[in-house]
């Protein structure tokens, strides 16, 4: 696999040599390709993460019933604390 890998490099690296007007549009092509498929691959991997912590906190919820109240609680009393009333 790696010679045939070689073999194919040397082959572009050649086409290059005998067309080198044709190098700047077809590496303008292979970068909007790559500026395509980088989004996706960004999108694919923060999906998953949030779907993971959506479900974490749902098991969370379920293994512990008092903790949404307790922390509801926690955060308005937070506030004040935080940011206190001009006077």
């Amino acid at each position: 696999m790696r010679r045939k890998l070689k073999l194919f490099a040397y082959a572009l690296m050649l086409l290059a040599l005998a067309y080198p007007t044709l190098v700047p549009p077809v590496l303008g092509m292979l970068g909007v390709a790559l500026a395509a498929v980088v989004p996706l691959v960004g999108w694919f991997l923060a999906n998953p993460s949030l779907t993971l912590t959506v479900a974490a906190g749902l098991l969370l919820v379920r293994l512990f019933p008092g903790v949404p109240r307790w922390l509801g609680r926690a955060l308005v009393a937070s506030v004040p604390a935080v940011a206190p009333a001009k006077a």
